[in-house]
């Protein structure tokens, strides 16, 4: 059981976009942090340090990193904070309960399915929405767009709070997140999948929101249609700020980079897998469990695979091309 008066220990389960963002922040504000990642990044992270940039500069970061939780020696008060892909969510779980039969998991990741998953695993799960402008295009190196790095809205899961979930929201904002606690955080994932719906179409077309708002506009609207068939109550990005004023505040730097979403940058890694599945996937496995079809989404799913195992790059159509293979047209 975790110490409440005892100074936690952060194991940052996928050390990539959002996972080195969160790590670094909380290793710059003094906190103890163990990333744990690929080979390939971890290695660079450990012969140079990570390069870490945003919006003020860059710097190199000594943080602790390693290939595999085998390598670390668990203690009390450890915390997962799992960043990891969700089609990496139940391996990294596996590896875990094979180490340790209880630990704190709290999924710092997209998609509604990783709690559901997590407490197969362990008894303490808890769950967070996540906005944060991270971007992992080389190994060894993180960038975050923002400042304010991002916010997260966190509860236990299904709902309710404890002094753990407190502990860990004061630690992320000691690092410069923006947090909020709540009784239940799905209706804000849910919220926070319509917005990464779009994510697939950048990276399918290369192309900004300004290019791709009526294919983006044609599958929202397609979700939101199933999510009120099904009666799933989702908060969008306007109605938070409504609830929650310090989102809606002017940053106080942007950095503007090339990159889009993570699906856009795994496509660019030529990572070999997208997180597609379990974002439009959704909308598409909710559509079948009410006699609906999800026909966009489930092109947009469709499409990101077969770009993924072909390691294509992004920008396989124009937003005109997509959009007329989407029938939008």
């Amino acid at each position: 059981m975790v110490n409440k008066n005892a100074k936690l220990r952060f194991i940052i389960y996928g050390a990539g976009a959002i996972g080195g963002a969160v790590g670094s922040h909380l290793f710059m504000a003094g906190k103890d942090v163990i990333l744990i990642g690929r080979s390939y990044h971890v290695n660079r992270i450990n012969e140079n340090g990570l390069k870490f940039t945003n919006p003020h500069g860059t710097r190199m970061l000594k943080l602790r990193a390693v290939t595999s939780p085998r390598q670390i020696d668990f203690q009390a008060n450890d915390v997962i904070l799992l960043c990891v892909k969700s089609q990496d969510t139940e391996a990294a779980l596996s590896d875990l309960k094979a180490l340790i039969p209880d630990i704190p998991v709290f999924c710092i990741q997209n998609g509604i399915r990783n709690e559901e998953t997590a407490v197969r695993f362990f008894p303490r799960v808890y769950g967070a929405m996540i906005r944060i402008g991270g971007e992992y295009i080389a190994d060894g190196e993180i960038t975050v767009r923002r400042d304010p790095p991002g916010w997260l809205v966190m509860s236990r899961y299904p709902s309710g709070k404890d002094a753990l979930l407190e502990s860990v929201a004061d630690n992320l904002r000691d690092g410069g997140f923006l947090v909020m606690t709540t009784d239940n955080v799905m209706p804000y994932k849910w919220g926070k999948l319509m917005a990464n719906l779009a994510n697939a179409i950048g990276a399918i077309t290369n192309a900004r929101e300004k290019e791709t708002r009526e294919i983006t506009e044609a599958t929202r609207q397609e979700a939101e249609n199933i999510l009120k068939q099904a009666g799933i109550r989702w908060i969008s990005a306007q109605n938070l700020e409504k609830e929650w004023a310090e989102v809606g505040m002017p940053p106080k730097g942007i950095l503007s980079t090339e990159s889009q979403s993570s699906t856009w940058q795994s496509l660019f890694r030529r990572q070999g897998n997208v997180e597609t599945e379990f974002l439009n996937g959704e909308i598409v496995r909710l559509a079948k469990q009410i006699g609906q079809e999800a026909p966009i989404n489930q092109a947009l799913v469709r499409i990101t695979q077969e770009m993924a195992s072909k390691r294509e790059q992004p920008g396989k159509y124009t937003p005109a091309e997509f959009a007329k293979i989407l029938g939008i047209r």
